[in-house]
């Protein structure tokens, strides 16, 4: 009888455990539960598919607005207004301005000195579309032994800028100055910048046709690709190929740059890229790899960059020159 009873228990004991079992529930969640006696069309299907359709619109909801704050305030702020980098080219509205001194020192060479000078105007009683630039020439050899001399010898371009079309996805302008001293140096240029997002990239395409009286005409095609890791982290590929008609040749520029935001103050650069040309196929002889710390050091204008690299150039044999950049400059805005 013993051995009866234990092999019930064995038996009964597996279909118990497969068995539904009832669910216990608090006291007050018997009033939330659905009506029982209702067809189960009426009642599980509606809401099983209203849940997954509710649960896909919501993941894609999320995800679209997580790459648009992703986008939008590290690329937008850290990125560019936090560097500066875009004060000219309208992607930050509002009237803007922008005064650096710089010194960079390479090993072995004197010590050089660099004054920077960036303006944007939004012109009162006159077309929103209107603005008024002044920008210090950014390309030009004017680096100096001394710093007052960087001030005195820093050329300028002054233009009236018309923008012909802004819209989310596109933008376009038309930039009519001088540049330099006298004698002047006449110019004309339209750009055409086009905003898409390829999947988890942002793409920024920009297309500019010009013509500067010295230098004949010329066109310059630029694309930047932006990928952001996290709230955090930014990764950003930017590529340019300048074509002057004089020339019949391309300068090629590549530069790769992880942006590391390590608080509401400061923003870590890793950044590496390349240059060369066109003019005996394409060839690249100028390469470095460095970083760059921004820190803001004065209320929300003033910043203060350190930027240790190492450079690699033909005219050296390539060989490994350490280069070290420091810069102080004051961002001023009025949105």
């Amino acid at each position: 009888m013993r051995y009866w009873l234990l092999l019930t228990i064995l038996w009964i004991a597996p279909v118990y455990s497969w068995w539904p079992q009832p669910v216990l529930l608090p006291e007050d969640a018997a009033a939330r539960l659905p009506d029982m006696a209702a067809p189960p069309e009426t009642v599980a299907e509606p809401q099983q598919t209203l849940a997954a359709d509710g649960s896909l619109e919501s993941s894609r909801a999320w995800l679209a607005g997580y790459l648009n704050s992703v986008s939008g305030s590290l690329d937008s702020f850290f990125v560019d207004a936090f560097f500066g980098d875009d004060l000219i080219g309208d992607d930050v509205s509002g009237t803007r301005g922008k005064i650096s001194m710089a010194t960079r020192k390479v090993s072995g060479d004197a010590l050089e000195f660099k004054f920077g000078v960036s303006v944007k105007l939004d012109l009162p009683n006159t077309n929103d579309r209107l603005k008024l630039l002044i920008e210090s020439d950014e390309e030009d050899e004017g680096v100096q032994q001394n710093f007052l001399d960087s001030v005195d010898n820093t050329s300028y371009s002054t233009a009236l800028r018309f923008l012909v079309n802004e819209r989310a996805a596109w933008r376009t302008d038309f930039d009519v100055g001088i540049r330099g001293g006298l004698p002047f140096n006449p110019f004309s240029r339209f750009r055409a910048r086009r905003y898409a997002y390829l999947s988890e990239w942002e793409m920024r395409a920009t297309q500019t046709l010009y013509y500067f009286r010295d230098d004949g005409w010329g066109e310059d095609t630029e694309l930047r690709l932006d990928y952001p890791l996290n709230t955090e982290k930014l990764f950003r590929i930017n590529t340019r190929a300048r074509y002057l008609l004089d020339n019949r040749f391309f300068d090629l520029n590549y530069d790769l740059a992880l942006y590391h935001e390590l608080g509401p103050h400061s923003v870590l650069a890793y950044n590496a890229g390349a240059s060369g040309d066109s003019a005996q196929g394409a060839t690249f002889y100028s390469y470095y790899a460095g970083v760059r710390y921004r820190r803001q050091v004065y209320r929300d204008w003033m910043f203060f960059e350190i930027a240790p690299q190492f450079e690699w150039h033909r005219d050296t044999d390539y060989r490994t020159r350490p280069v070290l950049m420091l810069r102080l400059e004051s961002l001023i805005s009025q949105d």
